[in-house]
């Protein structure tokens, strides 16, 4: 048995951390921005505005054709969200879980916190942005109906973690090589506008095509998403099980990297740099 001075003294702690994660994680959702409803709005806006434009996209490309049957809006958000939910993230984390972050220098910010911060503000965003833009779908267009709704959150959230684990070891290895995984991680970004698969079916994708794709877990989160949000799409070339297994070991190797290089990092590192 512990003793009871012990037990409260674990006790505050653990509040106090809660709530130190919960003014981290209003301080960064406010952060860009004076007035936080306004900043709110901006980053709802400029996630609907992606929205609307990758279906404008869609359809003067004719590529509409080769879309489930169903609710259009529905597909697209499938895509979106899916890949705004793993990239913002994965940005998000990236910059705050490096260890020569200025505010790690104040004693109560650590590493894990500001990681935790950085990924629940990017995550109440796309939620917002995602349930606003459901709403008015459903009120304005056509009603809104999933197949399996758990399915479909599952991979939404499965996309935010895998942001996580590849924004920890982007950023683990960038204590190395800071300007090369700046570049990689552009580059890593940019492909997934087109390698994520947001655009187009698995299904459809001729075999010649799918390993272009199929090396992509957030692929594999998309299709399955779609599978899941639709009644008549079963997804044949992608599982959840390569997603866990690239999930899993991209965060151990972040952590690892991270706690390794943490004993020798120091401002002075990207001073001579």
């Amino acid at each position: 048995m512990l003793p009871t001075n012990q037990k409260k003294s674990k006790l505050s702690k653990t509040i106090s951390f809660f709530e130190l994660c919960y003014h981290s994680i209003v301080r960064n959702v406010r952060k860009g921005h004076s007035n936080a409803v306004q900043g709110l709005i901006m980053d709802v806006l400029q996630n609907l505005l992606l929205v609307v434009f990758f279906a404008l996209f869609i359809s003067i490309l004719g590529m509409r054709s080769v879309a489930v049957r169903g609710n259009f809006i529905l597909y697209v958000m499938t895509g979106v969200f899916l890949y705004l939910s793993h990239v913002k993230v994965m940005g998000a984390v990236r910059t705050a879980a490096s260890p020569t972050d200025t505010m790690l220098k104040h004693a109560p910010v650590t590493m894990l916190l500001n990681v935790i911060s950085a990924s629940f503000s990017a995550l109440y965003i796309q939620i917002l942005s995602m349930a606003v833009l459901l709403f008015a779908t459903h009120v304005w267009l056509e009603p809104v109906t999933f197949y399996s709704l758990k399915g479909v959150v599952l991979c939404f959230f499965l996309a935010w973690l895998f942001g996580i684990a590849m924004g920890v070891l982007f950023s683990s290895i960038g204590i190395f090589f800071p300007k090369p995984m700046t570049i990689i991680t552009t580059a890593y970004t940019r492909m997934n506008m087109i390698f994520s698969g947001k655009m187009m079916l698995a299904n459809s994708i001729r075999p010649a095509l799918l390993p272009w794709f199929t090396w992509n877990p957030l692929f594999h989160i998309i299709d399955q998403a779609r599978g899941n949000a639709f009644i008549n799409y079963v997804p044949r070339n992608t599982n959840l099980t390569y997603v866990w297994v690239v999930l899993l070991i991209a965060l151990v190797l972040g952590f690892m990297i991270d706690h390794w290089a943490r004993k020798y990092a120091s401002q002075s590192w990207n001073a001579r740099r």
